[in-house]
């Protein structure tokens, strides 16, 4: 008897242990907090560096282009989320946390950002692509009614910035550059 109570508490005590080890261990102050208008001109400065910063979601994507692809983000398992800078994609693995907040999420809501700046392995073959993006991973909503200024005057079109990193002048650039003489 004594020795079944023993085995037991043994196990008791190691379940509650991982219980304890695994529980979250998220630590807001760690981050560095960086101004928008430096990390989207100099993203390489806080490459594997952890981050967090104020933005404004716009969207998400579910598709990439090959080079985003071949660094291992895939389209049934990953988002881009579309938040401003826009040259600095914020790449998310799709978790239970993730999946039910996305859908909810409205165009225009603030939202503070928490990640590590990491490359792309591949590099795009159009240079204007970005080659930096936010491994997300935490977000929190800020406020969700906030009011994104609009850039131009058509409602139902989307602003030059609030357009998918991959996407500029209406049109989808994953290829490389083109000859515009040719086209």
């Amino acid at each position: 008897m004594k020795t079944a109570s023993v085995i037991l508490l043994s196990f008791l005590s190691i379940f509650l242990l991982s219980l304890l080890s695994n529980a979250e261990t998220f630590k807001p102050e760690s981050y560095t907090v960086v101004e928008i208008p430096k990390l989207k001109a100099i993203p390489e400065e806080y490459k594997n560096k952890k981050v967090c910063y104020e933005s404004v979601y716009v969207g998400y994507e579910t598709t990439f282009p090959p080079y985003v692809e071949k660094s291992g983000f895939k389209a049934g398992k990953d988002f881009c989320l579309l938040v401003r800078p826009m040259n600095l994609p914020v790449m998310a693995g799709k978790t239970k946390e993730i999946n039910e907040l996305v859908p909810t999420l409205k165009r225009g809501a603030k939202v503070k950002l928490y990640g590590k700046i990491k490359k792309f392995m591949n590099e795009p073959e159009a240079t204007t692509l970005p080659h930096y993006y936010l491994d997300l991973e935490k977000i929190e909503v800020v406020l969700e009614d906030a009011k994104v200024e609009k850039k131009n005057k058509a409602d139902e079109q989307p602003a030059e910035d609030d357009k998918s990193p991959w996407q500029k002048g209406g049109k989808l650039n994953i290829g490389p550059p083109r000859d515009p003489q040719k086209q």
